[in-house]
């Protein structure tokens, strides 16, 4: 994907750095992922900030900084007012919008999510939608279980796999979509046909307040 239509994606506050056309090969938000030509999101977090490793992202190969402040890097910049929410929307578009071709069902809520996606993932199959499936025990692709590392995945990791999905020929998803991932923005982007809401208990309420 060429840098312009990137920058024409994002919209960003404005493009620091070098204007020289580039392409953009990969997504990446974390400097151990970063490939020769990557766009690397400083995403800030918890413990860390992303705008920290942008030296080391640009080491790597990383070609554009997608920032929320300005870095010494001297590489293109895109200036966001949110990178995890511009990252969401550069994946849907770098991995070709592919929610626009899956049947996405997604579930929410406090408890019962996984065992309300394997539901859904058991009637999607039985009525022949050839179904993938993305949550908190397993993902299932093509046919092909696969260990996750969270319940929604960030929205490069989410959108690739949705990506990986068509190509191995799943025309549906079942989807754990926790509700701090929507908070993060992971889930933006992504074009549900239907949703499920279990419940909502303590847990939620703490976090999200009422």
């Amino acid at each position: 994907m060429e840098l312009e239509r990137l920058v024409a994606a994002l919209a960003p506050e404005a493009v620091l750095g070098s204007p020289d056309p580039v392409e953009v090969r990969d997504l990446a938000y974390d400097t151990r992922a970063v490939t020769p030509g990557a766009a690397f999101f400083c995403v800030p977090g918890g413990r860390a900030d992303g705008h920290d490793f942008a030296r080391e992202a640009v080491e790597r190969g990383a070609v554009v900084l997608v920032v929320e402040r300005a870095v010494d890097p001297e590489v293109p910049q895109l200036l966001v007012p949110s990178s995890r929410a511009a990252m969401a929307t550069a994946a849907d578009v770098f991995f070709g919008e592919p929610t626009r071709e899956l049947e996405v069902a997604g579930v929410t809520g406090t408890n019962g999510k996984t065992t309300t996606a394997f539901l859904l993932h058991a009637i999607l199959a039985a009525a022949d939608r050839r179904p993938g499936l993305l949550g908190t025990v397993e993902s299932r692709i093509g046919g092909a279980v696969r260990p996750v590392v969270r319940t929604t995945p960030e929205a490069i990791d989410l959108q690739r796999t949705f990506r990986e999905m068509l190509d191995a020929g799943d025309r549906s998803v079942a989807l754990e979509a926790s509700s701090h991932a929507s908070v993060l923005h992971r889930l933006d982007r992504v074009r549900f046909d239907a949703l499920v809401f279990t419940n909502l208990t303590q847990d939620h309420l703490d976090f999200h307040g009422t």
